[in-house]
């Protein structure tokens, strides 16, 4: 059997959109390809859609050279509608061929996929190594696909049916790696920096033991590799791409400090000299910092999301703002940089609670090196798309699987395919908000810079919720962010 596993394209940014990509290699399809080479004799092609060589060709174009009996296409709720043309593209040339679809999108929304897009013939519910091949023997006859675990298929007489859970793969340890890619096709560099360092990524843990209320990966099992087996396969990268620095890809890296501290202590026994980035909790003991930055991290991103305490509790963040103040300060005394992601608009927020993430947002200021501040999203399978529908923040008919265009979304910032949830606050306020972060985001380079006795008056004023005027330094600026004030002030 053939098999050719798909990314993809991510969505051109529109216009206005302020949305930028990095290309990374497809981790998921890597381990899949890895995984059924070391343990079926099926053929193996991997499609990555979102690579530059694929840019401006048409899909029919591509799937006509690509003959497979099974495909594979991975996607997120950004790449949904990317992916549902590639399977519709893909029945177009090759009408026998069998389709999976898999990824974080489609296992939130299996069933209601399949009564919709009638050219997928199976979903698959997380991590994909052990399904694949079994669906793969289904086809073939040897095995009933009743009998599969962690999927969504169509019967023969249409009717649509899930089978229980799949095991969770353990011994993470155990699946090979994907060695079959040069760095020059996909060419990485150190993320969280100024500095263009060559990188390569890996990941040392599977899934996230935390459930905020806004992701779609939460709750999803979480698995630690070996230090030392993540480690030789860093040496390995290290000597053959010869890169300067390394990006933990983990959803939360330092999720379990314990695997982190042997993490460090294994990478400088072995005087790798590579700097590092990874994703952090702020609640992790302080004292691990030294250590990591002493192992060679350079910058990490944390999701802070709010500064009010009545909504990091709403949302299950798991938080306090003093756990964020106390990390901020000690990262930026270690020299560690620091990227905080912030949310407006969830649940229940009030312009009050908005009022404290500004504020937080300019305590942090001295201590961060960026700060992104953005709507808060719907994603299936999470707490807030439960709320939204609820509230019928979501239309009673909204269709993960039909076209959607927001234009609020383009406007804010974000791609238009993704639905934002709106509550307490007004389209006006989500303007306002995002008008005024530019402008803190003008205000704050500029204090990098050296103006800062301008940028501290300005940020007085800001805090005063007076029109400052300092910035008329940046007219254009300027001026959106009174024109969104006067809309939302009437």
């Amino acid at each position: 059997m053939k098999i050719a596993l798909v990314q993809p394209a991510k969505p051109s940014p529109q216009t206005d959109a302020e949305v930028h990509w990095q290309l990374t290699r497809p981790f998921s399809l890597h381990y899949l390809a890895s995984s059924l080479k070391k343990h079926t004799p099926h053929g193996v092609e991997i499609l990555d859609l979102e690579h530059p060589k694929h840019k401006g060709i048409p899909l029919d174009d591509v799937f006509r050279g690509i003959s497979a009996d099974l495909y594979g296409i991975t996607a997120t709720t950004f790449t949904r509608f990317e992916a549902i043309r590639a399977a519709e593209s893909i029945k177009r040339n090759h009408p026998a061929a069998f389709v999976i679809a898999g990824g974080v999108h489609f296992m939130h929304c299996a069933k209601h996929t399949l009564e919709r897009v009638p050219q997928i013939d199976f979903i698959v519910h997380g991590e994909g190594e052990i399904t694949i091949m079994q669906i793969a023997n289904a086809i073939e006859g040897r095995t009933p696909l009743e009998d599969i675990n962690g999927i969504t298929f169509r019967r023969s007489d249409g009717e649509i049916v899930g089978t229980p859970r799949q095991v969770v793969f353990e011994d993470l340890d155990s699946l090979p790696a994907f060695t079959d890619f040069t760095w020059e096709e996909y060419p990485e560099y150190l993320f969280g920096t100024p500095e263009r360092l060559r990188a390569i990524s890996v990941m040392s843990s599977r899934g996230c033991p935390f459930s905020c209320a806004f992701c779609s990966k939460a709750g999803m099992r979480y698995r630690l590799r070996n230090p030392h087996a993540v480690v030789d396969e860093i040496e390995a990268f290290k000597e053959r791409f010869e890169v300067q620095a390394l990006n933990f890809l983990d959803l939360t890296f330092t999720a379990n400090p314990r695997h982190v501290k042997a993490m460090c202590e294994e990478m400088m026994r072995r005087k790798l000299g590579l700097r590092w980035w990874c994703e952090s909790r702020v609640n992790i003991p302080l004292d691990l910092l030294p250590l990591m930055k002493q192992a060679g991290c350079a910058a990490v991103a944390i999701g802070v999301e709010s500064g009010s305490p009545r909504i990091l509790s709403t949302i299950a963040k798991g938080i306090t703002v003093e756990q964020v103040e106390a990390f901020c300060k000690r990262c930026h005394d270690l020299g560690i940089l620091i990227t905080a992601y912030f949310m407006f608009s969830h649940p229940g927020e009030e312009m009050e609670d908005v009022e404290k993430t500004l504020d937080l947002m300019d305590r942090l200021f001295k201590h961060v090196s960026s700060i992104a501040f953005q709507p808060t999203m719907i994603f299936p399978g999470t707490e807030i798309e439960q709320i939204a529908r609820e509230r019928s923040v979501l239309p009673e008919r909204f269709s993960w699987c039909e076209p959607f265009q927001s234009e609020l979304s383009q406007q804010l910032g974000q791609l238009p395919n993704i639905p934002l949830f709106t509550d307490r606050l007004t389209p006006a306020d989500l303007q306002y908000l995002f008008e005024e972060n530019r402008f803190r985001s003008n205000v704050n380079a500029a204090a990098r810079m050296g103006f800062r006795p301008l940028i501290s008056k300005a940020m007085d004023s800001i805090r005063g919720r007076k029109v400052p005027l300092g910035y008329l330094w940046s007219p254009r600026f300027y001026f959106r962010y009174c024109s969104a004030k006067l809309r939302r002030d009437g």
